[in-house]
């Protein structure tokens, strides 16, 4: 019997090949128009969603009963697409940074967790920010959140308006059914998760910011 053994660069393709959850990503083709190259994992359901579809779980950054922060060398995205302009915006690279700091939606020593993964990052002045709002999370039973360093300013301009709608929304009766049926085990960002992301202020309320943005996310 004839047995394959796979070689060293085809064990690395296999590691960075991860399984698709189909339903997050026809979200992210059609409700927010973006290209695979920009479906960036913000949120999972459990520890199993995040190694499944996001990346290797690298090292426990603090533990308690339930791993609560987590160091995550995230799988390989599909081809960027060098004519979309938001590849040309500073920190452009976050977006498709492969070792990603995820914590429990519970956890309070986040900004310590993301200290110790990324110890040569000055983060004086800058606030380590969960990409969905954890309380938007908490109702649509998402356990684990990416985290990211943003300013302070950009951090209020989203926090405004559009997250209390947010909570609002997925708080109706409608869509806490809609929530707990769901079939997705993980959840892409939006264009206004992806603007965040940049260190850009939101635009408040009106999103002037997210709206200009579309630009970016459209091929030259």
């Amino acid at each position: 019997m004839n047995v394959h053994l796979a070689q060293p660069d085809e064990l690395l393709r296999q590691m960075n090949a991860p399984h698709v959850d189909e339903l997050a990503r026809d979200v992210a083709l059609t409700r927010y128009a973006l290209p695979p190259c920009l479906h960036v994992a913000i949120a999972a359901r459990d520890q199993d969603a995040l190694e499944r579809f996001v990346g290797h779980i690298e090292s426990v950054l603090a533990s308690g009963g339930q791993d609560k922060a987590l160091l995550v060398l995230g799988y390989d995205l599909s081809e960027k697409d060098d004519r979309l302009p938001i590849w040309e915006k500073p920190g452009a690279g976050i977006l498709r940074a492969k070792r990603q700091v995820w914590v429990d939606v519970d956890h309070r020593a986040y900004r310590r967790a993301y200290a110790a993964a990324f110890p040569e990052q000055d983060l004086t002045d800058l606030v380590l920010d969960h990409v969905m709002n954890r309380r938007v999370a908490r109702l649509k039973g998402f356990r684990y959140l990416r985290i990211v360093p943003i300013s302070r300013a950009a951090n209020s301009s989203s926090g405004g308006l559009s997250e209390k709608w947010g909570v609002a929304y997925h708080s109706t009766p409608r869509m806490v059914t809609s929530n707990k049926n769901s079939a997705t085990f993980i959840q892409y960002a939006d264009l206004a998760d992806i603007v965040k992301m940049l260190d850009i202020k939101t635009g408040g309320s009106l999103q002037d910011a997210v709206n200009e943005a579309q630009a970016l996310v459209t091929p030259r």
